[in-house]
């Protein structure tokens, strides 16, 4: 019985308190374990339905293609501060159990490099890096648009000039980085020995990798996405991205040394597996930090309850007229056009539900989504024509043109929302306002 009742109160909270936005009588400590909860079951099930577990494979592989370039341009600018040779003992001791495999990659790097000075590569060599490099940047951009609902990419040109700061400015970052722990270590080893001032300065050189790699996964959730995103959503995911990532990084540079046996059967080759495994859950934590970024953004119009309404025929049909006739209706009266985000607040939908019923009527040139160049910018939503001409009829025979995107199985004549459904039409199309332009039945606001 105990048992029972422990069940029936775990589902109470799951499924009702925890989704509760102001709990009364709750502490500022519990509220705030709430919130954090409730960010992270709400990413976990955002991770799992967008599927971006497959999304991290992909990039797995063109990071793995893209290693050569990328580090040619790394220990270009290093030679450039000299911190070359610096760049080079670091990648040794991340790979020290393969120091042959090292060797192999470090060779292949400085023989791309000499080529590339002695003109063998000028032209078709420097056209495939930088397509290389620009496809593995694309790839990225794609994935974190897909997680924030992002429907359009960057321009050309502002994939060339984004694309090239990041080339270069990563290099750097890296590079100073490195270097600035040097120093900090370098100055540590010549403060004398007193009792509170060197062991304070050793624990913040340990921590420093941890703030530094927090501070470039937050930058990176801040840049990727074609979209404006808050510094503090930014911050919330780079935080467990970046922790999460040095300790992969700790465990990584362990187990090379833990897995001798399996270096002994696989020889030099034991660096492929052990590194795609690396690549695939750093993309990982990269993803999930940036879903727990989105998630945070959202969250007052995530979700209003613990899922998402049941989306079949009738109620899809049915929000393509609301959100339609919303649109319509901000036109008619002039005023400023909505974004996904605002009709998500105003009609209290999951972001989610309303981004993709608007990209489909964008797709069926029933609305239009009028976006600027700048990432500051929110894309906003008109009619695509005459708002007289988009009347309810014209909109579901749209659809019908169009075809259902929902799952086939629920529309077959045994399944009872199929009657609901096709009650639905015939009362539709047969009623006096069929003919009635959209934008009559719009709520004014």
């Amino acid at each position: 019985m105990k048992l029972l009742a422990l069940y029936a109160k775990i589902k109470r909270f799951y499924e009702k308190e925890l989704w509760e936005l102001n709990p009364p009588r709750v502490a500022w400590l519990s509220r705030f374990l709430l919130a954090v909860l409730r960010r992270v079951i709400l990413s976990i099930r955002s991770f799992i339905q967008e599927e971006i577990s497959y999304k991290a494979l992909a990039l797995t592989y063109s990071t793995l293609f893209s290693t050569v370039p990328l580090l040619a341009i790394v220990f270009a600018i290093a030679k450039g501060f000299g911190l070359n040779r610096l760049i080079e003992e670091q990648i040794k001791t991340h790979f020290a159990a393969q120091p042959e495999t090292v060797d192999t990659l470090i060779e292949f790097v400085n023989s791309y490099l000499e080529h590339t000075q002695g003109g063998v590569f000028i032209g078709i060599g420097i056209l495939l890096l930088l397509w290389t490099l620009l496809s593995l940047t694309d790839s990225i951009e794609k994935v974190f648009n897909q997680i924030w609902q992002v429907n359009r990419e960057r321009s050309p040109f502002r994939k060339m000039t984004d694309y090239t700061a990041v080339f270069f400015l990563l290099p750097v970052f890296l590079v100073v980085t490195s270097g600035l722990s040097i120093f900090v270590s370098t100055f540590i080893e010549s403060l004398p020995d007193i009792v509170l001032l060197r062991p304070t300065m050793i624990s913040v050189v340990k921590l420093l990798p941890y703030v530094l790699m927090c501070l470039l996964f937050t930058v990176m959730y801040a840049f990727m996405p074609n979209t404006k995103v808050n510094m503090r959503s930014a911050f919330i995911g780079g935080i467990p991205a970046g922790i999460a990532f040095q300790a992969l990084q700790f465990f990584y540079i362990n187990s090379q040394v833990w897995l001798s046996s399996y270096n002994a059967i696989y020889g030099s080759f034991a660096a492929i597996p052990l590194f795609l495994l690396w690549c695939r859950f750093s993309w990982f934590i990269c993803l999930f930090g940036a879903t727990l970024s989105y998630v945070d953004q959202n969250i007052d119009n995530f979700y209003y309850g613990r899922n998402v309404p049941h989306t079949n025929r009738r109620y899809h049909d049915f929000l393509c007229l609301k959100l339609a006739a919303i649109v319509c209706k901000r036109f008619e009266e002039k005023r400023q056009p909505y974004t996904a985000e605002r009709i998500a607040r105003l009609e209290k939908l999951p972001i989610r539900l309303v981004t993709d019923v608007l990209f489909e009527l964008c797709r069926m040139r029933i609305l239009v989504e009028v976006t600027n160049d700048e990432k500051g910018e929110s894309s906003v939503y008109l009619p695509a024509c005459d708002i007289h001409q988009i009347t309810v009829r014209s909109l579901l025979q749209a659809l019908d043109a169009a075809g259902s995107t929902l799952d086939q199985q629920k529309l077959e004549a045994g399944d009872p929302h199929w009657h609901e459904y096709t009650a639905f039409r015939k009362k539709m199309f047969d009623s006096d306002y069929a003919d009635r332009p959209l934008y009559h039945f719009g709520a004014a606001s």
